[in-house]
């Protein structure tokens, strides 16, 4: 779990203001074993931070309010980070100008969107001294969506229930292939899709049992979209690839010939090649935009 490492550093983009990384993950394994009465699917997964990230810029304003200065996505109030900020601001009279510098790609899988609320709600606790601990900041981001408290826990882990029980664990790989065919998959439009596996056996797995493993949703993904179909068939010549999340992403640990990979597929994906971390940058601030 993360500790009490200072998350922010001066801002490239807004002066006078502070910084913080909001770094991808990947889905190392993804198993379907439930459903709750209210639609919430109890899965088993395990998380793996990537050293690849959005910046969300903050600068405190003397206006009450959160006041989002560029919405890349152009989702207003709809916007993750602007509803972590008005959540964790709320009954206090502070104000906030935030600036999101995107580069994690949106719908693919990466928890971009979830990843940048969770840095948002750690960012502004520490530069309001609100006092907030880790495990109320988790709470906080669990009702914005069922990934932002692994980001704010902070460390590679297996994960159950709707994705918020944590148990820290070192998965094997330090390199990591990422493909990006730029395909917006709807996690909720695959979660509700009757077609979807939801009796995967539950089952402890540790970092060894890696092989013993797979991703419930992907199956149905390849089915849906064809494109991503194509691309996890033409991933196979670096090692074995794998859906992360509900996709559209596929990525390869440790990759043979990771150098070829913008010839070999670069005309249907976009290729980043980054280390896989332990410690997800946001408590280490070593990341790599």
């Amino acid at each position: 779990m993360a500790g009490h490492h200072q998350v922010t550093q001066p801002s490239t983009l807004l002066e006078g203001g502070v910084q913080a990384a909001a770094p991808a993950k990947i889905n190392r394994f993804l198993h379907i074993v439930g459903r709750r009465a209210y639609g919430y699917h109890l899965l088993e997964t395990g998380f793996q931070f990537v050293q690849w990230c959005d910046w969300i810029h903050f600068r405190p304003t003397e206006i009450p309010g959160v006041h989002l200065l560029h919405d890349p996505l152009v989702l207003g109030e709809r916007n993750l980070v602007f509803q972590a900020a008005t959540q964790i601001l709320d009954q206090t009279s502070h104000g906030v100008e935030i600036l999101i510098e995107k580069h994690l790609p949106s719908g693919g899988g990466l928890g971009g969107g979830s990843s940048d609320a969770a840095t948002t709600l750690v960012a502004l606790n520490e530069i309001f001294h609100l006092g907030q601990s880790n495990e109320a900041l988790q709470s906080i981001g669990l009702r914005l969506g069922a990934d932002v408290p692994v980001f704010i826990f902070g460390s590679s882990c297996f994960a159950k229930g709707v994705g918020e029980k944590f148990t820290e664990m070192h998965w094997p790989g330090t390199q990591v292939l990422i493909a990006d065919p730029q395909i917006h998959v709807s996690t909720q439009g695959i979660f509700q899709h009757p077609k979807l596996t939801r009796d995967t056996p539950s089952c402890r797995i540790r970092a060894s049992q890696l092989d013993t493993t797979h991703n419930d949703c992907e199956s149905l993904v390849r089915d849906i979209y064809p494109a991503i179909d194509r691309l996890i068939d033409q991933l196979q010549v670096f090692g074995e690839p794998r859906l992360t999340g509900t996709g559209g992403c596929v990525f390869v640990v440790d990759p043979v010939n990771a150098d070829l990979a913008e010839a070999i597929i670069g005309d249907v994906a976009t290729v980043q090649v980054g280390l896989l971390s332990h410690r997800s940058m946001l408590y280490t601030c070593d990341a790599n935009a």
